[in-house]
């Protein structure tokens, strides 16, 4: 049984050999393809640990603190061969593995992905451990020009558009996987889930630009959209919900007419140099970033005999779950983006907007909601859909002084980002919900601001990095402290320290194991979800 993911072909003894050969050839080795190219290679190896700091208060009678919570190895090979001076094929494989910590146990025991299970207990490492040939493909592309102007790529790929690797308005082509570590992984390459599609640039350079242009045809795993989120009560449950696996009253439904993985999405942009500004104008068509609660329009739950519960489900009669169903409905985006250097602040400014049309939301009707929302949780009321203007601004400067101030060997990199998501032809009346199981409304206007501070010292080998961010309208906010050592020329050794504050939690122990108990439950900020899920990160990286 798996995350809701359609479990694929599992590696035979023979591939495994292979991947095996390859990663033995990348530890040091060119290998030259029989005259007609040259194949590189490169990769890493990684073994990341991950410890609770605090006792979660969703686990009764279990001391979380101190818990190993991850073990996560990981193999990575990137192969690229040139098979002619302008042909390239390109794979990207990787292998991940994890033991069970005892932590993991206790969150499986209380009932942590056990959607499907006769004997309501499942296996959550099916949930980590990447072991399907469609898993461990992570890309496999052609790469060849088409006349003298336009390059062609096929295969499974990713595309990446926007100017912020935070919570980007027009980096929406492909979904993430957060079900292993949430929002806090820099290398968003490894979370965004590649599809199958068909890329082609095309240069214009009269205008001083190119087209980009792809199309996905839809023969992706009905898992491959959208971005994931841990609803299987696992170690990146949202506060509250730890061994909840909210696929026994609302399982995903990837076949809906309203956003069907089957459907053909695709997108075009233009990105070109004004003087000395980069832009780029692009269309896009995709799915929602995040899974909506599709409600059911009949009362089932309880033993209830199917007594209307006053919602519409949205695509059908009714959903196929008991409560409801999850679903990404697509939507229409027009994205724009500007960066360029300023002389007078001697610094790179960097803007970004989308305009989002029909983006959907979570609602609750007026007095607590209706019969579904009461019985389960806050946003079972149905979806409405608003237009949104998404935008960005962002600065990014070398600060000088830190060498004198702190011993920098070099100029402090800083960066701040300023994100807001404004709901046109808003209506508070209409009670808009921030996200399903939790009451907090929607405001017209949702701002995050983020900073990253890099320092640099022992020739680049001891590298301080600290992020922090905060939410402005709803309270909360996030702090990131690590350190990076380069222990030798190919190895890397990272701690970090995950840090999480809110203003306004679920601190009642009536909201701990939320189903039945909704109307106890207060609204809480972004970064309330992750209230007491503190983390302590290691990562020691051999790169080859």
């Amino acid at each position: 049984m798996t995350s809701g993911r359609t479990k694929g072909l599992h590696l035979s003894p023979r591939l495994t050999r292979i991947a095996v050969a390859a990663m033995w050839v990348a530890a040091g080795h060119s290998v030259q393809a029989e005259g007609v190219g040259e194949l590189k290679v490169d990769g890493f190896l990684k073994q990341e640990l991950s410890f609770n700091t605090m006792n979660w208060q969703d686990t009764p009678d279990y001391n979380d603190r101190g818990k190993l919570s991850m073990a996560r190895t990981t193999a990575r090979v990137n192969l690229d061969w040139a098979p002619t001076s302008d042909v390239s094929v390109v794979a990207k494989l990787r292998l991940v593995g994890e033991p069970k910590t005892a932590f993991l146990k206790h969150l499986e025991k209380m009932g942590a992905n056990n959607y499907g299970e006769a004997d309501g207990r499942g296996d959550l490492m099916d949930l980590y451990n990447k072991n399907d040939i469609s898993d461990v493909i992570r890309e496999l592309y052609v790469d060849f020009p088409v006349g003298e102007r336009a390059r062609l790529r096929l295969g499974k790929q990713q595309i990446v558009w926007g100017e912020t690797d935070f919570f980007a308005a027009n980096d929406l082509v492909h979904g993430f996987d957060y079900t292993w570590r949430s929002f806090l992984e820099p290398a968003n390459e490894e979370l965004r889930k590649a599809n199958i599609m068909a890329k082609l640039n095309i240069d214009v350079p009269e205008l001083d630009g190119g087209v980009e242009m792809f199309v996905r045809p839809g023969w992706d795993r009905k898992s491959d959209i959208g971005t994931e989120f841990d609803i299987y009560g696992s170690r990146w449950s949202t506060q509250s919900t730890a061994g909840i696996d909210f696929r026994n009253i609302d399982p995903y439904n990837f076949r809906n007419s309203e956003g069907d993985a089957r459907d053909v999405t695709g997108g075009i942009r233009w990105t070109g140099l004004a003087k000395d500004i980069n832009y780029s104008v692009s269309y896009l068509k995709s799915y929602w970033t995040s899974p909506m609660l599709n409600a059911s329009s009949n009362l089932k739950l309880f033993g209830l005999p199917g007594v209307p519960s006053g919602v519409k489900t949205l695509g059908r009669a009714d959903s196929i779950g008991a409560a409801g169903e999850l679903i990404y409905p697509t939507v229409d985006i027009f994205g724009a983006t500007a960066s360029g250097y300023s002389g007078l602040a001697d610094a790179v400014f960097s803007a970004e907007v989308a305009y989002i049309k029909d983006a959907p939301y979570q609602f609750i009707l007026p007095g607590g909601g209706g019969p579904l929302s009461a019985a389960v949780a806050p946003g079972f009321d149905g979806i409405k859909k608003k237009d949104i203007l998404a935008w960005m601004l962002r600065m990014d400067k070398n600060i000088a002084a830190t060498q004198q101030w702190l011993g920098t060997e070099k100029p402090m990199f800083f960066s701040v980002q300023l994100f807001d998501k404004w709901v046109q032809d808003y209506d508070k009346d209409e009670r808009l919900l921030n996200a399903v199981g939790s009451g907090q409304r929607t405001n017209e206007h949702s701002f995050l601001l983020t900073g990253i501070f890099d320092l640099s010292y022992d020739n680049g080998r001891i590298k301080p990095n600290l992020v922090v961010g905060a939410d402005l309208s709803y309270g909360g906010g996030f702090i990131v402290p690590s350190v990076t050592f380069e222990l030798a020329k190919n190895w890397r050794w990272k701690v970090e320290y995950d840090k999480f504050w809110n203003d306004d939690v679920r601190e009642s122990k009536n909201c701990n194991g939320m189903i039945g108990k909704a109307a106890s439950c207060d609204s809480q900020s972004l970064f309330g979800y992750f209230h007491k899920r503190d983390q302590l990160y290691t990562s020691l990286t051999y790169l080859f």
